[in-house]
C-alpha cells in the first residue's frame, strides 16, 4: 500500500503524463513528512519556472508563505484580499478570519502518577516490527508520536487502545497495574482509554446518522425507548459547548472537517485516563487547530493523558511533553520536546542521528 506522499507523487505524475499545463492542489502537505514536503515543494517551483499554473490550497501559513508568489484569501465564499512578497503573517490571518488569533502559551501541568505502563513490548504489523519498546505514561502528560508514514507509530498507538495484539510484554493501566495486555478495544474503553482514528467518517462517525443520534449512541441512554427530547437536548448542550457548526439533525457528512473533529472531541465520555489520537488537526485551520488542542489539554488539566500522531513537526513540538520518534520499526527513547528542534526531529524522522541518539541514551 503506497503512503499518503507516495500517492500525491504519483498523480503528479499521472497528470503530467495527460499533458496538464495547470495543477491545483488542495491541501497537499496533509499527511505527508518534512522530507516529502521539502521534495513537493522543490517540484512544484520546478514546474512553475517551466511555465505550468500552480494554484496552492493551504490552512497551513508557512507553506503558503515558502512557496507561493501571491497569496489570495477567500472567507465564506469571498475574496478578501490579495499579498505579494514579503508576507505579513498577522494580516494574512486577520484577512482569513475577520480577526487577530492568539497562539496559546504552553501550559506546564504538573504530571500524576502513571496512566500507562508499557514494559518491554513487541508489535508486528504487515511490514513492520517493533521490539522491546519501554514507556510509562503519567497523568496529565501528552507524548507525541513522530514518523514518516508506515514507521510503526500507527500500529504502536492501536496496541495501546487494544486494538493491535502485542506478541510479546504487558500494557498496564492505572497506579495498580492492571494487566491489559490481550484485552479488547471495548475492554480498554471500559477502563477510560479513547481512541480517536484519523479516518472520521470511515472509522470514526457513521455517515447518514445525526448528532443527535451520535449522541445516543455514545451515551448509551437507558430504558427501552429512546428519549427523544433528551437525546436532542443533549446534542444542543454540546452543540453549544464545543462550538460545532451544525444542529442537532445535521448529518456528520455535511459537517466540515474541523466540526467533525469538534464532533468527535464532544462525544467523548468523561472522565477518561487516556486519549489516543492519529493527526488531531489534519487538514484543519489555525483557529480550529487551537480550539481542539484547548479542549485537549482541558482534558490533561484534570489529568487525562494524550498520546497522539501528527506529520506536523511543529505541532508535535508544540503540544508535546515528550516525543517517540519512529523509523522503520525503531522507536527513540523518549525525548524532552523542549530539547528538540525541527530540523533535528526532521533527521531522526529521515534515519539520521540514531547512533548519536543510542550513544545519549546509553549514558543518561
Amino acid at each position: 500500500m503506497l503512503t499518503v506522499g507516495e500517492r500525491q507523487q504519483l498523480e503528479i505524475l499521472r497528470l503530467l503524463w495527460l499533458g496538464a499545463r495547470a495543477l491545483i492542489l488542495d491541501e497537499p502537505t496533509t499527511g505527508i513528512s518534512l522530507p516529502q514536503k521539502e521534495k513537493l515543494f522543490a517540484t512544484l517551483k520546478k514546474l512553475a519556472s517551466e511555465g505550468m499554473t500552480i494554484l496552492f490550497v493551504s490552512h497551513k501559513l508557512e507553506d503558503v508563505e515558502a512557496l507561493c508568489n501571491r497569496v489570495s484569501v477567500l472567507r465564506q465564499g469571498k475574496l478578501v484580499g490579495s499579498m505579494d512578497p514579503p508576507f505579513e503573517t498577522g494580516a494574512l490571518v486577520e484577512m482569513m478570519f475577520g480577526k487577530e488569533i492568539a497562539l496559546e502559551p504552553k501550559a506546564q501541568l504538573r504530571f500524576g502518577s502513571n496512566v500507562l505502563h508499557i514494559k518491554h513490548v513487541d508489535l508486528e504489523g504487515i511490514r513492520i516490527q517493533i521490539k522491546g519498546l519501554d514507556l510509562q505514561v503519567r497523568a496529565g502528560e501528552v507524548i507525541g508520536l513522530a514518523g514518516m508514514e508506515g514507521s510503526g507509530q500507527t500500529l504502536f498507538l492501536g496496541a495501546c487502545a487494544g486494538l493491535a495484539q502485542p506478541v510479546g510484554g504487558s500494557f498496564c493501566l492505572d497506579e495498580d497495574e492492571k494487566d491489559m495486555t490481550g484485552r479488547t478495544y471495548h475492554e480498554f474503553r471500559k477502563h477510560g482509554v479513547a481512541y480517536l482514528p484519523a479516518a472520521r467518517l470511515e472509522q470514526a462517525l457513521v455517515p447518514g446518522l445525526t448528532l443527535t443520534e451520535h449522541f445516543i449512541l455514545s451515551e448509551g441512554m437507558k430504558g427501552l425507548f429512546i428519549d427523544r427530547k433528551k437525546a436532542e437536548a443533549l446534542a444542543k448542550s454540546r452543540i453549544q459547548a464545543f462550538n460545532i457548526k451544525g444542529r442537532p439533525d445535521s448529518t456528520v457528512e455535511s459537517l466540515s472537517g474541523g466540526n467533525q473533529q469538534r464532533a468527535l472531541l464532544a462525544l467523548m465520555r468523561d472522565p477518561l485516563k487516556l486519549i489516543l489520537v492519529e493527526h488531531p488537526t489534519r487538514g484543519l485551520d489555525i483557529e480550529s487547530t487551537i480550539y481542539i488542542w484547548n479542549k485537549l489539554k482541558e482534558r490533561c488539566a484534570r489529568g487525562t493523558s494524550i498520546i497522539f500522531i501528527s506529520a506536523d513537526l511543529d505541532e508535535i513540538l508544540k503540544y508535546s511533553d515528550r516525543v517517540l520518534v519512529f523509523f522503520a520499526g525503531r522507536v527513540s527513547p523518549p525525548l524532552e520536546a523542549r530539547t528538540l528542534s525541527v530540523e533535528r526531529l526532521g533527521r531522526l524522522i529521515g534515519g539520521k542521528d540514531w547512533e548519536t541518539l543510542e550513544m545519549e541514551a546509553a549514558h543518561a
